[in-house]
């Protein structure tokens, strides 16, 4: 029942209002970066803030937009925030590099990742691509293992996150999600396909939450009470996407709610699909890493051997 409900009839207004106010004074303050701007791959953080499963979990959440002029992940190293988003393959070169960060849960199981084409150009194979113009986004390591995999010769454009310039083009190639862009362009009339980088052999975890080492040594409550506030935000957001989405839309207001609920849809496999299917939101696998590692390795996207034990754990989501 509703918290009102349970409460004695004699409780007077004003001292309920003082309790709860007394107990947003103790909630503690937590900075989640977002990877990218706000889309429905976020949706669990969304839906936590929305329906107060952070506060339920004495946690005062702001959540910060990003974009591909934020690096996240050097945001979390540098604590200046607490939480953020990273692919599995960036958290290896970045712990190469000597930056001190963790991924404690994963998000999405499988990789969206995908080279985007306007439909009826006849692309079958990643062999098709070549000689192409490709928007891409750099520094992923993904798009780069591909590019070498197949020998792939691309105009190369960084992308500014925007669709205009590949409409111009109809022969041209977006890098992005699978579960985004072409459900994006449909909703401006536009038919896109996707070339899946997974079809390559290459699969990460495509979105893990990160955060410091720093931060899990001194506050492993806070890191599991937050994730005990996402777990419940995800259970709660595929039910209700179209409600939860309104909010998202009031922190990206270039991505209309007709597209976020679609958006929402093609989410849903890739966040409980896999091994998350049988043992829950939020797992990864030791050898899910190694094999990226490996694979990372042997297309000279990192230099030596990373500790992946040391780059990601289990032991803090929720049981």
């Amino acid at each position: 029942p509703p918290a009102s409900a349970a409460e004695p009839a004699s409780a007077s207004p004003s001292a309920s209002a003082e309790t709860s106010s007394e107990a947003s004074k103790e909630l503690r303050k937590v900075t989640v970066q977002l990877g990218w701007f706000a889309e429905p791959e976020y949706g669990g953080d969304y839906a936590a803030l929305v329906k107060g499963y952070f506060a339920e979990e004495g946690l005062d959440v702001e959540i910060k937009s990003g974009g591909p002029k934020v690096n996240g992940r050097q945001i979390v190293a540098a604590g200046k925030a607490d939480f953020g988003f990273a692919k599995a393959d960036t958290v290896l070169q970045n712990r190469e590099e000597g930056l001190p960060i963790v991924a404690v849960a994963g998000v999405l199981q499988s990789s969206p990742q995908a080279l985007i084409y306007h439909k009826g150009q006849n692309i079958k194979s990643f062999e098709d691509l070549n000689g192409r113009t490709a928007f891409f986004v750099p520094g992923v390591p993904a798009y780069e293992y591909v590019k070498k995999k197949y020998n792939l010769k691309l105009k190369e454009q960084v992308t500014d996150g925007t669709l205009v310039r590949f409409l111009e083009d109809e022969t041209s190639l977006l890098h992005g999600f699978a579960t985004s862009e072409p459900i994006t362009l449909k909703e401006q009339g536009v038919e896109a396909e996707a070339l899946l980088f997974s079809e390559s052999g290459y699969d990460p975890y495509e979105i893990t939450i990160i955060t410091s080492e720093s931060f899990l040594k001194d506050h492993p409550e806070v890191v599991k009470a937050y994730l005990r506030a996402v777990k419940k935000g995800w259970a709660y957001y595929f039910d209700h996407a179209e409600e939860i989405n309104e909010r998202i839309h009031q922190d990206n207001k270039d991505l209309p709610v007709a597209a976020m609920n679609e958006q929402a849809k093609a989410y849903k496999p890739y966040v409980y699909g896999g091994d998350a299917e049988k043992e829950g939101w939020g797992v990864m696998k030791e050898e899910r890493w190694t094999e990226n590692e490996k694979q990372l390795l042997e297309a000279g996207l990192l230099k030596k051997e990373v500790d992946v034990n040391e780059a990601f754990t289990t032991e803090y989501l929720p049981k």
